[in-house]
């Protein structure tokens, strides 16, 4: 069985905001939300993409695990920590409302906590690369350097990858096996596509449709 995450911004909702987390906290069909987390200059963890500006209003990120501990609901939150150093943060405050075992931690994971929250971490393929790869388009990744970095990842105790459907060749998907790796891919916006990574059991597939995805899938089944 595959994972359905909605991603910050799915099916129309402002991205990274309290209206998409409130959207699908109840919505059994969808396993995940993920939303992206930066640390503002008062040390405080909230929900943005890009870099943040000054005078800017972002949510907390502690906003949204009081919300969903408050709603008791079994929604897992993907965290994609778009800055280095946030791991530590975000578990304390997971914690805090005992939120810890629904919180997947994605982006710039250090390779450091494998060893410890491997069933937690879709570890991201660019996180198994030399650093001369990071900051380079996706598309100029060539299909060995993801092979080596997928060996890497599998090194330091990767359990699942996460990485761009795009770059999911056949060749990467067979080293995948080959090493025990499961696959998370972001971002499947194909409905027709999703249904066919769920009848693959891909372990993960994040999208922008998730809700349309369930919609169009009852009404196959009803």
């Amino acid at each position: 069985m595959s994972y359905l995450t909605a991603q910050s911004g799915s099916d129309g909702l402002a991205d990274n905001s309290m209206e998409f987390v409130v959207f699908f906290c109840d919505k059994q069909e969808i396993s995940a939300i993920k939303v992206d987390v930066r640390m503002n200059k008062e040390h405080q963890l909230v929900l943005h993409h890009d870099r943040l500006e000054e005078g800017q209003y972002y949510v907390a990120l502690e906003d949204v695990f009081a919300y969903i501990a408050r709603e008791n609901s079994p929604i897992r939150i993907n965290c994609d920590l778009k800055e280095t150093g946030l791991e530590e943060a975000v578990y304390g405050l997971a914690n805090k409302y005992a939120l810890w075992p629904q919180v997947e931690l994605s982006g710039t994971v250090a390779c450091s906590y494998l060893s410890k929250w491997s069933n937690q971490i879709l570890m991201n393929i660019e996180n198994g690369m030399d650093d001369s790869f990071h900051g380079e388009h996706i598309g100029r990744w060539g299909e060995n350097v993801l092979l080596e970095a997928l060996a890497k990842l599998a090194r330091s105790h990767a359990k699942v990858i996460n990485i761009n459907h795009q770059l999911f060749t056949d060749a990467v998907q067979e080293k995948g096996k080959q090493l025990a790796l499961e696959f998370s891919l972001w971002t499947v916006n194909d409905l027709n596509a999703i249904g066919n990574y769920e009848k693959e059991n891909i372990y993960n597939i994040t999208t922008r449709k998730a809700w349309s995805y369930i919609q169009q899938k009852g009404m196959q089944t009803g």
